[in-house]
């Protein structure tokens, strides 16, 4: 395997008490990073570290007060990336019952807005696992986070959707209901929830064929997959706004808005059945595995480069030989990869690999 120079890429990283990490400076392969360590001992916080600064948000849903070490009153997180036309540096620095402090570049950004896109990253962890198993919310919250990293307006538009819908079920639970003035967001709703959904559909149309590729070449079956994007209106600013006229009278019995985008779905089907009733835990996880693989590729193709890759125990849901062959695929891709693992042995990946172990929070460079 050889370095692609179209890849985003960690070049260091640096980190202090942050969860049970003991201070540290990392300086990672160029392709595939293995952190080995016995279950406990931090690898999924390292995993947390990186994709906090590349994203300014934890996998695990965790507050500022909870990544800081609990002997400590503060942490950071620094990552210096390989960019175009030059390197970036992202830090985050946390304080106990404080708002964080990120700066990009050495400055705070104006927004958040600013730091999409600087360092995109994949993610597979377990709790991933939910996007075959669970509600839509999770589905909706993938295709948002993929469009954002794309394109920073969907992003804003998103954002305004949002706000709009929370003042108009404010709105809905007021006593009496002032029905002007709620049907006064529905326009906002309309144009908004129209780009979302328009942008949702395309996006879904672009993971489909990539994850059923990676469905079928992984895990060599026929079964079918089917992935199509499933609204609960039609994503047209004039379906949108008839929609949200005849419910009012509903929404106003519910307390809340029913229709729109924010009840959007991604329908996943094995044997045209649904994934989340009746396909096998193993075929749950093919399946995430796929979308993942996909998402990684629909970013690398609309960005021009692809992103890290962080795979959170990932070599427990594979067989040997399905492993060598995800591995194998990734390598085509050409990434920057982290990789957390019980036992290093059972990544069968020889070329460009560069090992780490863990032990009670402490990184060290296997030999």
């Amino acid at each position: 395997m050889t370095a692609a120079p179209d890849a985003h890429r960690v070049r260091s990283l640096r980190a202090s008490g942050f969860r049970n990490l003991v201070p540290l400076e990392l300086a990672p392969g160029p392709r595939l990073n293995v952190i080995a360590g016995d279950n406990g001992q931090g690898k999924s916080n390292l995993l947390e570290a990186i994709h906090y600064a590349a994203t300014l948000r934890s996998f695990r849903g965790a507050g500022t007060d909870e990544l800081v070490a609990t002997d400590r009153d503060e942490a950071y997180v620094s990552i210096v990336a390989d960019a175009r036309p030059l390197a970036r540096t992202l830090e985050v620095g946390l304080r106990r019952g404080q708002a964080r402090q990120p700066k990009l570049d050495g400055k705070r950004p104006r927004s958040g807005l600013a730091w999409l896109g600087v360092l995109p990253a994949v993610l597979f962890h377990p709790g991933d696992l939910a996007l075959a198993q669970g509600g839509p919310e999770g589905r909706r919250a993938l295709l948002d986070e993929v469009l954002s990293e794309i394109d920073p307006t969907y992003a804003t538009t998103l954002a305004s959707y949002v706000k709009a819908l929370r003042s108009r079920n404010r709105l809905l639970k007021e006593e009496p209901v002032n029905r002007r003035a709620v049907t006064a967001f529905d326009g906002v709703l309309a144009a908004a929830g129209a780009i979302l959904g328009q942008a949702r559909d395309r996006l879904v149309s672009d993971l489909r064929p990539r994850a059923t590729e990676v469905w079928h070449e992984l895990f060599e079956t026929t079964v079918p997959l089917e992935i199509a994007f499933s609204p609960r209106v039609e994503p047209t600013e004039r379906a949108l706004l008839d929609a949200l006229a005849e419910s009012l009278e509903r929404d106003v019995l519910r307390g809340f808005t029913a229709e729109g985008p924010h009840a959007d779905d991604v329908a996943l089907r094995v044997k045209e059945r649904s994934a989340k009733h009746h396909a096998s835990q193993g075929q749950q996880r093919a399946l995430v595995l796929a979308l993942k693989v996909a998402e990684l590729e629909v970013l690398a193709h609309r960005t021009g480069r692809v992103p890290i890759l962080l795979l959170d125990d990932v070599s427990s849901e594979l067989d040997a030989t399905r492993n060598r062959r995800f591995f194998g695929l990734l390598a085509r891709m050409g990434g920057q990869v982290f990789l957390t693992t019980t036992q290093a042995a059972l990544i069968h990946v020889e070329d460009a690999r560069t090992d780490f172990h863990v032990v009670a929070g402490r990184l060290e460079r296997a030999p």
